[in-house]
């Protein structure tokens, strides 16, 4: 009531100051009334209309280096030319709307031609038959759209000087179900392209240059398989099914190999972007709802100089489509130093080459070191020598090899009524002869003696036939006799025999046998196997710890004495350095290799040869052992592992001592700093 009292008082100033407020309330009231009462229907209507698309923006993906940091595989800008219809929409009535009145004219044309030839005017209900119908005038704005779209799309290629072409139910499936982003135009433009774009192309169309990432491998077919490869995939990786994306912007997912083994940390978490659209599908705003964050690198073992050496040795050695496999592991980590499947395939071209792809014979997709299974004929005679040398074998003790009656400059052994033909002349053989020339009969008769069920439990420790769990989705177990199959009544004796000298029923992955290898030159350590080494940001400065994969992780011990696994050293360096070695072209100065040769005749379901598996399994150097190398080559011409693959390994052996001595002043730097610390 003190205010009342207040202007009832004669002052002008006072009454002034009331009025004015009097007047803003009056104002607020009035807009609040007609926001709320005579505008409601027209709000409400507006929001009926407007909707919000969720758009699913995928992250970088992380790059995959090697052992020293250098990129196997990496992302690069690919630039693409996209129509963005919203810009057109002008257009698009602006057509439909002339189309329309000719269309109209052309009604108002019918029904006079109809009235003059009745002599009266139509009824109502006549005149309806010559209206437009519904599906009509949607057919007919479609049509006007496409036109409008088409006419851009041709002025935009004759000014890049490239025909280009608007599918008419890509485009019409585009605008009824993705109206909100961009219609794709043409794809990874080169510089030439891009620079008469930006040249000739002044704009105001909705033709835009749009920057986006792809998946590029910059030694191409180098390390290939356990690379592996992607495709397009838009939809949502592990843990986000849950989120309702509208939309997802093109997204990569790995197929086979490291990149889809570590599929969800090379592809990060995607950011979300979220569009308001109105009735007809146009984007109104847009708001970024998470900034999308890169995926992590993947540090590989692979050391690139040996990855390489092996691959133009292989390609020098036997051709470019060899079929063929090669592994270099560390024999003390089980770190994989080099993983070569041939023949070779390009990632960046691997979903497209389907004339490739589909060759029954050279399977280029298939990953031999890992997938595919031989059988290893002579290398896998130290196994047999090591279960015999910890049954009993007196390593220099001769065996007598009498000559075959079919063939009497070569060696045979019966066992039972079966004969078995050696590849080595009659005459007397110990360990390390029988070694060196590779003999069949010897380790027939010494592995008979010794009894099949010590030659299968010594390969179970090694878990032959049995899976690694390699993340790479092409991994095979192999195959081995278990001791419920030596057992069985259908095993005889010259299926024992067979095994003895790596034939009948067994099968390896080149892999295999480098953990078998690995396992003779460590001491007896059978280790899993790694070719990743740690995954880590790809922002150093994020504090993101890596996540580190142990090396040199045991998953069994041979069990067997150390003088055992000498003799077979012993007898594998006189392999390579022997006149009589079959493996001397393995032999380099500065490194003493122990090696084992293979071949492994492979005939089909009607006994008829067919190619041989060709084999040089090895470790070096003799006396501190370090790496394995695994070389195996198929082919249908008649030769020997000592011929066809040991040179390979003497160039990967001379790859390594060249990228020892490179690394020997970094080394020597380590050294001095541990020594001082």
């Amino acid at each position: 009531m003190l205010i009342f009292d207040e202007l009832k008082k004669n002052d002008p100033q006072l009454r002034l100051l009331a009025v004015a407020l009097a007047g803003g309330l009056f104002i607020l009231l009035a807009g609040l009334w007609w926001v709320q009462v005579v505008s409601a229907r027209k709000y409400e209507s507006h929001l009926e209309t407007q909707s919000y698309r969720t758009v699913r923006i995928p992250a970088v993906r992380g790059k995959i280096l090697d052992r020293n940091g250098r990129v196997l595989a990496e992302n690069r800008p690919r630039y693409s030319l996209s129509l963005y219809l919203d810009d057109l929409r002008r257009q698009f009535d602006a057509a439909y709307g002339a189309a329309l009145a000719q269309a109209r004219a052309g009604q108002k044309q019918r029904i006079a031609a109809q009235e003059k030839i009745l002599g009266r005017s139509l009824t109502k209900a006549e005149r309806k038959q010559f209206s437009l119908a519904t599906d009509q005038l949607k057919q007919l704005r479609d049509q006007t759209r496409f036109q409008v779209a088409d006419s851009v799309v041709e002025q935009v290629g004759q000014r890049l000087g490239q025909p280009l072409v608007l599918d008419p139910a890509t485009f019409k499936r585009h605008y009824d179900t993705r109206l909100a982003l961009p219609y794709p135009l043409l794809p990874n433009l080169n510089e030439t392209q891009i620079a008469r774009f930006e040249e000739q192309y002044p704009g105001g169309l909705g033709v835009v240059l749009d920057l986006q990432p792809t998946r590029s491998y910059p030694y191409g077919t180098t390390a290939a398989h356990l690379l592996g490869y992607v495709l397009r995939d838009d939809s949502s990786k592990e843990g986000e099914e849950a989120y309702p994306f509208n939309y997802y912007m093109p997204d990569y997912r790995g197929q086979v190999g490291v990149e889809y083994g570590f599929d969800a940390q090379l592809r990060g978490h995607p950011g979300v972007v979220a569009v308001l659209v109105n009735n007809l599908g146009y984007r109104q705003t847009e708001n970024v709802g998470s900034q999308a964050e890169p995926g992590d690198n993947v540090v590989l073992t692979i050391d690139l100089d040996v990855q390489q050496a092996a691959e133009l040795s292989l390609a020098a050695h036997q051709g470019a489509d060899a079929r063929a496999a090669i592994v270099v592991m560390d024999v003390r980590t089980g770190d994989v130093l080099a993983m070569v499947s041939s023949p070779p395939i390009n990632p960046d071209y691997a979903a497209n080459d389907k004339a490739r792809l589909n060759d029954t014979k050279l399977r280029p997709e298939i990953n031999r070191v890992t997938y595919e299974n031989y059988a290893p004929g002579s290398i896998f005679k130290p196994v047999t020598g090591i279960a015999a040398l910890e049954n009993g074998l007196d390593p220099n003790a001769t065996i007598y090899v009498a000559p075959s009656p079919k063939d009497p400059s070569h060696g045979y052994v019966m066992v039972g009524a079966q004969s078995f033909q050696d590849t080595v002349p009659p005459g007397d053989y110990n360990f390390r002869r029988a070694i060196v020339r590779s003999s069949n009969a010897y380790f027939i008769t010494v592995g008979m003696r010794t009894g099949i069920q010590k030659i299968v439990q010594l390969a179970e420790k090694f878990h032959l036939g049995q899976r690694m769990n390699l993340p790479t989705r092409q991994e095979s177990s192999g195959s081995f006799p278990t001791e419920k199959r030596i057992r069985s009544k259908d095993w005889f004796d010259g299926d024992s025999a067979n095994i003895c000298f790596g034939q009948g029923e067994m099968a390896i992955t080149p892999m295999q046998m480098a953990i078998v290898y690995s396992a003779i030159a460590n001491g007896g350590k059978v280790l899993w196997p790694r070719f990743v080494e740690r995954i880590e940001p790809q922002d150093p400065a994020s504090g993101e710890a890596p996540t580190i994969f142990p090396s040199g992780v045991v998953r069994d011990t041979l069990g067997v004495r150390p003088r055992s696994l000498k003799i077979v050293h012993d007898a594998m360096l006189a392999e390579t350095e022997d006149v009589e070695g079959t493996g001397r072209a393995a032999a380099l100065p500065g490194l003493r290799v122990c090696g084992k040769t293979g071949t492994a005749q492979v005939k089909n379901e009607h006994g008829q040869l067919t190619h041989w598996d060709y084999w040089f399994a090895s470790f070096a150097p003799y006396e501190n052992p370090r790496y394995a190398v695994i070389v195996m080559v198929q082919s249908e011409n008649r030769g020997s592992g000592g011929s066809v693959c040991a040179p390979i390994a003497h160039d990967i052996y001379e790859a390594i001592l060249k990228s020892e001595k490179s690394n020997e002043p970094a080394l020597a730097a380590l050294r001095r700093g541990e020594q001082a610390n």
